[in-house]
């Protein structure tokens, strides 16, 4: 494979950045987050765009909640191929409602989801019906403007989602075994550790396994920084599921606090690779070769145009109430948003530092942290056995001494469950 030839490469837009891959690299697949909530996509036209839309809202103006209303507590239509509903998804769920936001681009359907609190239902989906707009088609040539690429679009904004990801893997198609993953993702909170700080504690898991399958090899590692991003890089060859020694190649540069232009990003690059249920494969590329392609993949990364920047600390408000009296207990939030006050704040998740824990005023909301048990290659990637996931926060107490002008707690009880969590009937 010649991985120098100008004319066989070809620029793809992820997120807010650009990336030059070989021209035989397909689109495997991903996810997208944005302005808190999941992105989905699938081809089809607009009848039956609209059939879907109209079917999911007469399903949920059909059926009834247990409060005796219907479980569709919202429609707005902003346009004829857009769409924002906010329901109960079943009978028992109340703790959180949920906010749907639905546009039909050039043969696509988008499909935006979140949670929010019932109180502030309207004013989610207002949101849902700003964030919706946002999303325009681009074109095959990586857009101009400012804003977030996704599948076959783009969020036009100057980054003021407070919140966004994507995960997205490409396979080269003559070399069906080597896979290409990016990944970006906002820091809610401070940045992660950096990739070789962890790489002790990945050799001690992997421990007797690495060297039953027939040892690791280090093939370069170090300080690595690619435009105004500070990484780390670590190139290895290991065994691979099949006994076959794989390259795993890996950057990460951690990322700033809270800034959409200095996210956490990670590359990486593997050989060897059967997900997805392909025939393994021999490897197809010499260590020399890798390496040639890792450095024009790596050295590629670079920031689309973003318009003028703004300062970050103009995008972040406070939710702290007009009159500054305290919020109510039972207030919801969720991850990535700004404390409104200070107090103990609980989650439904097993969250490894306590479900319930004390924030500031003015913090963000931090993600749950999860322990979860790791695969092979995820130890060798070094990735970390805490896993986050975005959750709703609810003031159970406040910090100090009773507070004499708090308004009264309306919630049946100080326990919080997911949303979509069943009663017994």
């Amino acid at each position: 494979m010649d991985t120098t030839e100008k004319g066989n490469w070809t620029t793809h837009c992820v997120g807010r950045f650009l990336i030059d891959l070989p021209a035989e690299a397909e689109y495997v697949g991903g996810s997208y987050d944005f302005a808190f909530s999941t992105l989905e996509r699938q081809p089809m036209g607009l009848d039956k765009f609209q059939q879907e839309v109209d079917s999911v809202e007469k399903r949920l103006k059909d059926t009834k909640h247990k409060s005796g209303s219907s479980l569709l507590l919202k429609s707005t239509a902003p346009t004829d191929s857009s769409r924002v509903l906010g329901y109960w998804d079943s009978k028992n769920q109340h703790v959180a409602v949920d906010i749907s936001g639905y546009r039909w681009l050039n043969g696509q359907r988008y499909l935006l989801h979140k949670g929010a609190d019932p109180d502030r239902m309207e004013m989610a989906v207002a949101r849902m019906e700003t964030t919706i707009s946002k999303l325009q088609v681009r074109g095959d040539n990586p857009p101009a403007a400012p804003g977030f690429c996704v599948e076959h679009a783009i969020f036009a904004d100057g980054g003021e989602s407070g919140n966004e990801s994507l995960n997205i893997r490409f396979r080269l198609k003559k070399h069906p075994d080597i896979v290409v993953d990016v990944a970006t993702n906002l820091n809610a909170g401070d940045p992660p550790e950096s990739l070789l700080s962890r790489k002790p504690g990945v050799l001690s898991a992997l421990g007797i396994l690495g060297a039953t399958l027939g040892g690791i090899r280090n093939i370069k590692e170090g300080d690595r920084t690619i435009g105004d991003h500070p990484g780390q890089e670590w190139l290895m060859k290991a065994p691979n599921d099949h006994g076959r020694q794989a390259h795993l190649f890996t950057w990460e540069a951690p990322g700033l606090h809270a800034d959409e232009l200095h996210p956490q990003i990670r590359i990486d690059l593997q050989s060897g690779n059967s997900d997805g249920g392909l025939d393994p494969t021999p490897i197809s590329m010499t260590d020399h070769q890798m390496l040639q392609l890792w450095d024009k993949i790596l050295n590629s990364l670079r920031l689309r145009p973003t318009g003028d920047s703004k300062d970050s600390t103009e995008k972040k408000t406070s939710q702290q109430s007009n009159d500054g009296d305290p919020l109510p207990l039972g207030e919801l939030i969720r991850t990535g948003a700004i404390c409104p006050q200070t107090g103990f704040w609980q989650c439904p998740d097993n969250d490894m530092y306590g479900s319930t824990r004390l924030f500031q005023a003015g913090d963000a909301m931090p993600p749950a942290i999860i322990k979860r048990d790791l695969s092979f290659v995820e130890r060798l990637r070094g990735s970390s056995d805490q896993h986050s996931a975005s959750t709703i926060w609810r003031l159970v107490r406040y910090d100090g001494p009773a507070i004499t002008n708090a308004p009264p707690h309306t919630a049946g009880d100080d326990s919080i469950r997911p949303s979509g969590d069943a009663d017994d009937a």
